[in-house]
C-alpha cells in the first residue's frame, strides 16, 4: 500500500512556469514557505522579495513549478553551469574555473504540502536537468542556522563544500553540492 506522501507525489505535475502563471501567487508561495526562516530572524531574500524580484530571478534560468489539481504548490529554479557562474561570480564554488556546477534556488513547497514528496520530485527534476546539461555537480545555498534543511539536503546526497555570506543576509550560508554525473 502506498504511503499518503507517495500517492500525493504521483498526482503532482512538474512543468516549466508558463506566461499565464501568476507571479503574485508564486511570490506568495515563496513568502509562505520561507516564513519559517523569517520567524527565526533570518533575512532570506525569498521570504521578503517583491514580485519584481521574483520575475528577475526566474528570467535567467528555468523556473519549474509543481502543480496539484491545477494549483501551483511548489517551485524550484534551475540554472545551468554557465548561468550559475554568470549569476554568482563571487561565490567560488559556483564559479569554479573548471566549471561544471549547475545550481538550484528559490526552492519552496506550500507549507501544508511539505513532507509529502513534492520537494523530492522537484529536486529529481533539477538533478535530471543537471545531467542533461552536462554539468558534473548540482549545488545550492541554504542558511547554515537552518539545520533541518542542511540535514535534509545531506539525506539527498548533498555535501557541504563551502560557506558564504550573501549581501544583506544576517547569517552564513552553507554551499552544498552533489555529484550528478560525468560531463
Amino acid at each position: 500500500m502506498l504511503q499518503t506522501s507517495e500517492r500525493l507525489a504521483k498526482k503532482i505535475r512538474v512543468r516549466l512556469i508558463e506566461p499565464d502563471d501568476s507571479l503574485a501567487h508564486l511570490t506568495g508561495l515563496l513568502h509562505r514557505a520561507y516564513k519559517q526562516h523569517a520567524d527565526r530572524g533570518l533575512h532570506t531574500l525569498a521570504a521578503f522579495q517583491p514580485e519584481e524580484v521574483t520575475r528577475r530571478r526566474i528570467a535567467d534560468g528555468e523556473c519549474l513549478v509543481a502543480t496539484y489539481l491545477g494549483r501551483i504548490v511548489g517551485t524550484i529554479m534551475f540554472k545551468s553551469a554557465e548561468q550559475t557562474a554568470r549569476a554568482w561570480p563571487g561565490v567560488p564554488w559556483f564559479s569554479r574555473p573548471e566549471g561544471g556546477v549547475a545550481s538550484f534556488s528559490q526552492f519552496a513547497v506550500e507549507p501544508e504540502f511539505q513532507g509529502k514528496g513534492i520537494g523530492a520530485e522537484l529536486m529529481a527534476h533539477v538533478e535530471h536537468r543537471t545531467a542533461e546539461s552536462g554539468a558534473r555537480e548540482l549545488a545550492l545555498s541554504t542558511p547554515e542556522p537552518a539545520e533541518w534543511l542542511v540535514a535534509m539536503y545531506a539525506r539527498h546526497g548533498y555535501r557541504a563544500v563551502s560557506r558564504f555570506v550573501w549581501p544583506n543576509a544576517n547569517y552564513q550560508s552553507v554551499i552544498m553540492s552533489k555529484a550528478i554525473g560525468e560531463a
